[in-house]
C-alpha cells in the first residue's frame, strides 16, 4: 500500500473515560502511525452526546473547517430532525447508524453477541430461571441489539425475566438504581445480565457484596482490568469481550484505504470472545485482555 502523507483523520468517539473506548483509540492511533496519518481527535464528555442534542455533529463541523480528510467516527443518536451532510468520507466504528452515510461499519455483531451471552448460561438454568436483565438506555443501538439477542434465547429456553429495567451509563448512578433494583425483587435471582462496561461495574460491586449463597450468576459484556478479581472470585460467571483494539485498528485503516480509492465493505464484524474462569489463563484470552490494560 502506497504510503500516505499529509493527512489528518478526525475522531469522534462517545467518550474518553470507558476502558472500551481508551482501548479502541489506541488500536486507532497504531493503525494512524501504521500508515502514517496524523489524528484530530475530539470527544464530548461520557454521556453528554446523549444529553445534549447533535454534540457529535457539531465536532464534526469543527473538524471538517480544520481540514481533515475523512472522519471516524462512534456515533450517538442524532435529533430526529437533523439532516446530515459531511463533505468528508465517514468510517462509522462500534454501531451502525442510519443517519450517517458511513462508506463502512467495523463493529460487533450485537444481537449475536447477546445470544452468546445467554447461551453461556444455557447449560445450567433450567426452564423457569429467575433473571435480571439491566439495560443502558434506550436509544444506543449496540446495547439494544445485545439485550435483544439475549432475551431471544432467555424466551426460548423458558426463563422468567423478573427485572428488566433501565440503569443507565455513568457507573456510580447504575450502581445505585442496580441495588435498588435487586433488592426490589422478593425472590432469588438466579442470573443477571450486564450488557455494557458502566452496568457490568455497577452489577458486580453490587453482587459481592451479597451473600456467597445469594449471588446470582453474572454475565458482563465490556472489560475492565478490576473485573479479573471477580473472575477469578467466582462473583463473574462469564465475560463477552468485543476487541475494540481492532474495531479501532481496522477502521482507521478502512478509512485510510477508502481515501486510496479502495471503498472497504460496507460491514466488517469483529468476533466476541466468551471469557470464563476455566479459560482466563489461555494464551489467546490472555493476549486479549492485554489490549485492555491502562
Amino acid at each position: 500500500m502506497p504510503t500516505v502523507h499529509a493527512i489528518t483523520i478526525g475522531v469522534v468517539l462517545p467518550g474518553s473515560s470507558l476502558v472500551f473506548y481508551q482501548t479502541m483509540l489506541k488500536g486507532i492511533q497504531q493503525s494512524a502511525h501504521d500508515r502514517h496519518v496524523d489524528l484530530l481527535v475530539r470527544s464530548p464528555s461520557d454521556g453528554e452526546s446523549l444529553n445534549t442534542s447533535n454534540i457529535q455533529l457539531r465536532i464534526i463541523d469543527y473538524m471538517v473547517t480544520q481540514g481533515v480528510s475523512g472522519v471516524l467516527l462512534a456515533p450517538e443518536p442524532l435529533g430526529s430532525d437533523t439532516r446530515v451532510s459531511i463533505s468528508v468520507p465517514v468510517v462509522l466504528v462500534d454501531r451502525y447508524n442510519a443517519d450517517y452515510d458511513g462508506l463502512s461499519t467495523v463493529y460487533t455483531d450485537n444481537y449475536g453477541a447477546g445470544r452468546k451471552a445467554a447461551l453461556s448460561l444455557v447449560p445450567v438454568l433450567k426452564k423457569g430461571a429467575k433473571v435480571a436483565m439491566l439495560r443502558l438506555a434506550p436509544n444506543v443501538s449496540s446495547t439494544s441489539a445485545r439485550e435483544s439477542g439475549f432475551l431471544s434465547v432467555a424466551r426460548r429456553e423458558g426463563w422468567d425475566v423478573v427485572i428488566d429495567t433501565y440503569v443507565g451509563y455513568r457507573p456510580r448512578d447504575a450502581e445505585a438504581l442496580i441495588a435498588e433494583a435487586i433488592s426490589a425483587y422478593p425472590g432469588r435471582l438466579d442470573a443477571v445480565f450486564a450488557p455494557a462496561e458502566p452496568i457490568a461495574y455497577g452489577a458486580l460491586r453490587v453482587i459481592e457484596n451479597a451473600a456467597i449463597g445469594q449471588r446470582p450468576r453474572l454475565v458482563i459484556f465490556d472489560w475492565r482490568p478490576e473485573f479479573l478479581e471477580g473472575l477469578k472470585r467466582g462473583i463473574v460467571y462469564a465475560a463477552i469481550l468485543q476487541d475494540p483494539y481492532r474495531m479501532g485498528y481496522l477502521a482507521l485503516a478502512s478509512l485510510v484505504e477508502a481515501l486510496q480509492g479502495h471503498p472497504p465493505p460496507r460491514t466488517i464484524f469483529v468476533d466476541v470472545v466468551t471469557v470464563t474462569p476455566k479459560n482466563m489463563n489461555d494464551p489467546a484470552i490472555r493476549s486479549l485482555l492485554a489490549k485492555y490494560a491502562k
